[in-house]
């Protein structure tokens, strides 16, 4: 076992499934709209009720992945360039955990440009 994993994720892990909850959420209810045709389709097939199912969930998952999120501590007068680059998120693409050193406030700020799909609901 890993010394690391008996204390749980840290705070900056925590804050990256927080900013990345909604696209998750979203994410799974498609899933679910998507299962449930599979299922449908074995069972004298989709209604129309479960295709409007699933254009809302894909709908969601879109408008989810195009929302801006503005972390809260932006208020505090925290600026761009004085937030400190304290960790990496894990998910592939090079997304940052950044602190700012005046609040101590976390972001997660993800890389749209390198691919990275959660990238989509980062902090202005």
């Amino acid at each position: 076992m890993n010394p690391d994993d008996r204390h749980g994720p840290s705070a900056s892990d925590l804050a990256a499934i927080e900013a990345e909850w909604p696209l998750i959420a979203a994410e799974l209810d498609l899933l679910d709209a998507e299962i449930s045709l599979i299922y449908a389709a074995d069972h004298g097939g989709p209604s129309p009720l479960d295709w409007r199912r699933l254009r809302r969930a894909e709908a969601r998952v879109t408008r989810t992945a195009t929302t801006t999120v503005r972390p809260s501590w932006s208020a505090d007068g925290c600026v761009s360039h004085s937030l400190a680059v304290v960790g990496w998120t894990g998910c592939g693409y090079g997304c940052e955990i950044v602190r700012c050193p005046g609040c101590g406030g976390e972001q997660v700020l993800h890389r749209t440009e390198d691919g990275c799909r959660a990238g989509r609901a980062h902090a202005a």
